[in-house]
């Protein structure tokens, strides 16, 4: 957002007018500066853009703590309404249970939680570790490789599916079609859609006659079913919507973390030996700290249920909020010298790149060990470079990464 494009409306009462999409091409690449100009001139500001095929107008949340009192207020800022940062129309695509606010949150996020905590995911270390290495190897064999394609947008699926779905990767290249289209243009869900749904739909119809409920697809089947004592009341689309949520999240945050940390690698050389052979605890502190600074999820929506005032400026019950993730990682009035990369800092583990509140990213622990396992990966290699001059460009898009790294790589 540049000094130009920010305008003080007539009112004193309302914050700075500015027209500040997600989707924006221009952001994409020119993103920093943007986003930490946006922060200081208007902690919270009043967007011209459309939020949604129909809705224009909306609030900017851009300061540490008002993004976090507002994440963990699901009751005055609900993500009933939606909750993408450009909405796909609920009638078409609702994600179950992101789009949803207790109790029913609550009941879907129990039935899930089990497979994604940390004591769940230690058992999938090994076979992440493998996915890496093979496609490492594919990738050194390629050299130089497209990066993206052939690593980054490869691994949260092929380990998606595999560990929690039963699916082989070779089945699923297509899925990273549609995933492509809902990320970057949600206007057109109604046509990409329904290829997702048919498979979410499918799945689910085979475990519920099989009986299965040893993976993530099987419990997903059987919720609200009254099979079970869940407390839950679920309809077949809810369950195909839940199905489909976590196939679309299980995806977006781990593949924009695990492309800009291979820039960040590629083009740090010094950072990247310095990584080869760390305790498990010293990568924490790097996973964390890359994740802080190159925000992969930089935003998402929200609807206020109340009239309030913040910053100084009234909002109405109604009004479509965005939480600026992105912004609140680069609040100097957290974190100190924000925009370097600093894998000292003592509350580095306060970013908020998987959100906070009752949504915060279901995936996170399974995200950490994706990128974990890669870093180590590619700190091994004897050359990891980036193509010399190359311009790194960065897509339009509710997960934020490089579009193309091609890399020279060697054993």
């Amino acid at each position: 957002m540049n000094d130009h494009d920010i305008a003080e409306s007539a009112s004193v009462d309302t914050s700075p007018a500015v027209d500040f999409s997600p989707l924006d091409p221009e952001l994409a690449d020119d993103f920093w500066p943007r986003i930490n100009t946006l922060r200081e001139k208007c902690p919270v500001a009043r967007s011209t853009a459309h939020w949604s095929a129909e809705n224009s107008g909306f609030w900017v949340l851009n300061k540490f703590q008002d993004v976090m009192d507002a994440a963990v207020d699901w009751n005055m800022y609900s993500s009933a309404e939606g909750a993408a940062p450009v909405q796909f129309d609920l009638n078409i695509l609702r994600m179950v249970p992101l789009e949803t606010d207790p109790p029913l949150h609550r009941g879907v996020r129990r039935a899930l939680n089990p497979f994604f905590t940390p004591e769940a995911l230690t058992a999938a270390e090994p076979s992440i570790r493998a996915t890496v290495d093979g496609l490492i190897d594919t990738c050194v064999e390629q050299s130089p490789a497209e990066f993206v394609s052939a690593f980054t947008s490869q691994l949260p699926p092929i380990v998606f599916f595999e560990t929690f779905l039963d699916q082989k990767a070779s089945d699923i290249g297509w899925v990273m079609d549609v995933l492509e289209v809902l990320l970057t243009q949600p206007e057109k869900a109604l046509e990409a859609a329904p290829k997702l749904f048919m498979f979410c739909i499918d799945l689910l119809q085979k475990r519920r006659a099989e009986g299965r409920t040893d993976d993530l697809a099987g419990v997903i089947a059987h919720l609200g079913t009254g099979e079970f004592d869940d407390g839950l009341e679920l309809d077949d689309r809810a369950r195909m919507e839940t199905l489909n949520m976590t196939i679309m999240a299980g995806m977006e945050t781990t593949m924009g973390a695990l492309a800009s940390i291979a820039c960040t690698l590629a083009t740090n050389n010094a950072l990247r030996e310095s990584l080869r052979d760390v305790d498990e605890k010293v990568l924490d502190k790097h996973v964390e700290e890359f994740l802080r600074f190159d925000t992969p999820v930089p935003t998402a929506g929200r609807t206020l249920t109340a009239d309030t005032e913040l910053q100084g400026c009234p909002m109405k019950q109604g009004d479509r909020i965005l939480l600026n993730w992105a912004a609140a990682n680069h609040d100097p009035e957290k974190f100190s010298d924000p925009d370097t990369l600093n894998f000292e800092r003592p509350n580095g583990t306060a970013h908020l790149a998987f959100g906070a509140g009752i949504h915060r990213c279901l995936g996170n622990h399974l995200a950490r060990r994706e990128l974990r396992a890669a870093i180590r990966a590619i700190s091994e290699l004897r050359v990891f470079e980036l193509q010399p001059g190359y311009e790194v460009k960065y897509r339009p898009s509710f997960a934020r990464g490089p579009v193309a790294l091609p890399i020279r790589l060697e054993r």
